[in-house]
This record gives C-alpha cells, sequence and structure tokens, in this order.
C-alpha cells in the first residue's frame, strides 16, 4: 500500500475504535459492545475470526495451534498464551466436560491466561492493526497529496480537500480547535502547545470553510484563552483579519511542514 492508504486505513482504524469505545461498560455498568463495528476493526487486524460452539472467536496464531483469542461478546475477553479449544471449553463448557475437576478449575478461573478486557483489549487490537501498516514516506509522498489538494481545491470539491486536509493533519497531529473558537460553517485544525504559565496555544491554524471553499492559514500561535486574542480566529475566518495564507499557498505550508518531519506522528 501507499503512504496515503495506509495513513487512511490508520485513520479508519482510530475512527472504528472510537466507536466501539464508546459501547464499552465499566465494572458494574454493562453495555452492549458494538459488535459490527468491533468485526471491522477486527478485520483490519492479525484477527482472523474463528467459531468454536456458540462462540464468536477471532485468532492470532503465535506458534502452532496457540496464540491469543479475543472472545467477541459484551465483556471482550482478551486471552493468551492458549488455544480456541481452551478458550471455547472455558467459555461454553458441555455438560460431559464439567465431570473434570481440572476443567471446572479452569472454567471458573480463567486468569492464568486472561490477557485484558473491554477498553484494553480494544486498544490492544488497535495497536495489532497498526502493527500492519507502514507509516514511512518519501518526498513525492507528500507532493502527491499538497498536489491532490490543490487540484480539489480547484475544482471546488470540498470533500476531496477535507480528505487531503485530515491526512496533513494527521501527519502534523494538528487537532481540532476549542469549541469556543469556533466559527460556523468553518472546520478548524491547528498545532496545540502548552505554554510555560499553563496557558494553551495553537498555531498554525488550518481554516476551512466547506461550504465557499475558502481554505486560510494563521501562523503564528494564538492563545485560545484571550479574549484579545480569540478575535483573531473569527476574523481571519471571516476575511477581516488579513491571513499568512489562502488558497493553494495553504496546501504548500503544510507540504513544508509534513517535509521538516521524517515521519508521521501517530497518535
Amino acid at each position: 500500500m501507499s503512504f496515503k492508504e495506509n495513513l487512511k486505513k490508520k485513520m479508519l482504524i482510530d475512527k472504528l475504535s472510537r466507536t466501539v469505545s464508546l459501547t464499552i461498560g465499566s465494572p458494574g455498568r454493562p453495555r452492549k459492545v458494538d459488535k459490527e463495528t468491533m468485526r471491522s476493526l477486527l478485520s483490519l487486524s492479525p484477527f482472523v475470526p474463528e467459531k468454536r460452539r456458540d462462540l464468536e472467536l477471532y485468532f492470532r496464531e503465535l506458534e502452532p495451534g496457540a496464540g491469543e483469542v479475543l472472545v467477541l461478546d459484551n465483556v471482550l475477553p482478551l486471552y493468551g498464551k492458549t488455544s480456541l479449544d481452551d478458550v471455547a471449553l472455558r467459555k461454553s463448557p458441555e455438560l460431559k466436560e464439567m465431570i473434570s475437576i481440572r476443567n471446572i478449575i479452569k472454567i471458573l478461573n480463567d486468569s492464568d491466561i486472561l490477557m485484558c478486557k473491554g477498553r484494553d483489549a480494544l486498544l490492544y487490537v488497535c495497536e495489532r492493526a497498526l502493527d500492519l501498516l507502514d507509516f514511512r514516506f518519501e518526498e513525492r509522498d507528500i507532493e502527491e497529496m499538497a498536489n491532490d489538494g490543490i487540484e480539489a481545491l480547484e475544482r471546488t470539491d470540498s470533500d476531496a480537500v477535507m480528505e487531503t486536509l485530515d491526512l496533513f493533519e494527521e501527519v502534523l497531529a494538528y487537532e481540532p480547535m476549542p469549541a469556543e473558537v469556533l466559527v460556523n460553517d468553518y472546520v478548524m485544525y491547528g498545532a496545540r502547545h502548552e505554554e510555560e504559565d499553563g496557558s494553551e496555544t495553537f498555531g498554525p491554524i488550518i481554516i476551512y470553510n466547506d461550504r465557499t471553499n475558502i481554505l486560510r492559514l494563521i501562523k503564528r500561535p494564538v492563545a485560545v484563552g484571550s479574549p484579545v486574542e480569540l478575535d483573531v480566529i473569527p476574523g481571519v475566518a471571516l476575511g477581516e483579519v488579513e491571513p499568512d495564507a489562502e488558497g493553494y499557498a495553504v496546501f504548500r505550508f503544510l507540504k513544508e511542514q509534513a517535509l521538516k518531519k521524517k515521519q508521521p506522528t501517530v497518535h
């Protein structure tokens, strides 16, 4: 896969993970896990689907017949150094198997093979999915992304512009701007900084209106907690304050910033 394809897949993994995480309960507060989305996430990971008895299992083989097993249920237990048959015995035992004292001990206590569960198991699956991706890039990869953005802006394809901005946001570890500085119809990303006095600044800041196809840039850090500074962001967005760059020049700036990095920040 190309760098761009790897990056898009990483963003998809993050999106699926966030969706599943919202449906995972906490101790004493069980919830129904979004299994369909979890299946989509698992399809991007090295875990392969397996069916044992009435269980929906996902297996990552680490040695012949043994490895890690995730049970797709509302608890999401992840077991390690075990087999599919062992997990099937513990999670869905048959009557004849419960005659054995050894089996009963296994059924009543899975702590010997349990790695984690819930959100910790979800995180583990995400990490293994990301391990399959290559985030190294060459100058031509970034050049292609910038050109895609410029061409999309030229043909007023707001969806394609947003896709390219999202890719650069991922590479540069930009974050969505706080709600208090947003302007209607504008999407805003920025590099977040925490100053020595504990205050928060953002800069550079990318500002895009998908309705009017206006793309603008603020290069300097803006203190989002300052009433005076806050006027700068809507001022640039609405054209009342001169931006540091506008239109195609914004993608050229993003390209230069990305090329200063040896590899994208995975967050």
